[in-house]
């Protein structure tokens, strides 16, 4: 997987306005230099916004679907 992919995944689900993605904005909870982090809660929020649907996790073959709760510190994942 690709920094430059993750950032797609990351533009595509915070455009679509399914879910409030102000934890990863800078000054938010959330908010990560790490890439991978970032992506992690924006398609978890897109998945969770477009309503649970495998095919609104599928990212052009990068998004996986865990059934497990994956936040984790003061990451809270939607």
């Amino acid at each position: 997987m690709t920094t430059e992919k993750l950032v797609v995944n990351i533009n595509y689900a915070c455009k679509r306005s399914l879910a409030d993605y102000k934890a990863i904005q800078e000054d938010g909870p959330c908010y990560s230099m790490d890439v991978i982090k970032m992506a992690n809660y924006a398609m978890n929020a897109y998945y969770y916004g477009a309503g649970h649907k495998e095919i609104n996790c599928y990212f052009d073959g990068s998004g996986l679907i865990v059934h497990h709760d994956p936040s984790y510190e003061d990451y809270i994942y939607p």
